[in-house]
């Protein structure tokens, strides 16, 4: 009987013992990143250094550095970019590639006033719910942000803060909202990156945040629309003062 018989028929017990080998080794060997897996590394890393002001607004970023950095390929890294200018992270400009998005004090303000349209509108989905179940989810969403308020880590203070406002549209269960979310995702990020990095201070971030929940506790239409002004709009209105270019 000649080897592709015993491979086929009765194997070795060689074989057996030699196959049981390979199978145990490849069990406890972690399988390769996914080429999606690679590109939102990249994506994350990106994010991570705007938010820590590694990276400012405006800033170029090159292609060659990021693929050099983050020991990935230039289709992958490629691909990660494109995705981020696409979300509105980076911005592509004829002939000088890519850069990350400006803070100017007139879309600051922009910016602001859809913001408070929206997260009115979604609110407004979430205390039309009889049963109770979006609140709910508001609610477990503010306790996620009380708990991470308590970091000092500028990074976790970021994501923190983004995921309590994902969380209000979450709670919406609003379709539209949610495929929007990407691109406000974007630019909140810068915002609130540069408004970390020029004015840090967690302690009146949780306070206005706080006042916001009490208002959208009670129902009210007016003392909810008060708090998203003071928290979105008189913000922006601050932070536009401390970008280049603004009027004194």
């Amino acid at each position: 009987m000649g080897p592709e018989e015993d491979d086929i028929g009765r194997t070795p017990a060689r074989t057996s013992m030699s196959r049981t080998s390979q199978n145990s080794s490849a069990s406890t060997v972690a399988p390769p990143a996914s080429n999606t897996e690679r590109r939102q590394r990249v994506v994350d890393e990106i994010k991570r250094r705007i938010v820590l002001g590694e990276i400012r607004p405006g800033q170029r970023i090159i292609e060659a550095e990021i693929t050099s950095s983050l020991d990935v390929s230039r289709p992958t890294a490629r691909e990660a970019l494109n995705q981020m200018a696409r979300d509105g992270f980076l911005i592509q400009e004829a002939y000088r590639g890519l850069r990350v998005a400006d803070i100017q004090s007139d879309s600051l303000l922009e910016i602001a006033r859809v913001r408070v349209a929206l997260d009115t509108e979604a609110i407004s989905e979430i205390l039309a719910d009889t049963t109770g179940s979006r609140m709910g989810v508001l609610e477990d969403a503010w306790r996620v942000f009380e708990k991470a308020t308590a970091e000092s880590d500028p990074l976790a203070l970021h994501e923190a803060h983004v995921r309590f406002h994902r969380g209000i549209w979450e709670a919406a269960d609003n379709y539209l909202l949610m495929r929007i979310w990407p691109v406000m995702e974007a630019q909140m990020t810068i915002v609130l990156a540069y408004d970390q990095f020029t004015r840090t201070n967690p302690a009146r971030a949780h306070a206005i945040h706080a006042a916001l929940m009490r208002a959208i506790r009670t129902g009210d239409s007016a003392q909810i629309r008060t708090a998203l002004d003071v928290h979105t709009m008189d913000s922006a209105q601050e932070l536009a003062l401390l970008t280049p270019g603004s009027a004194d």
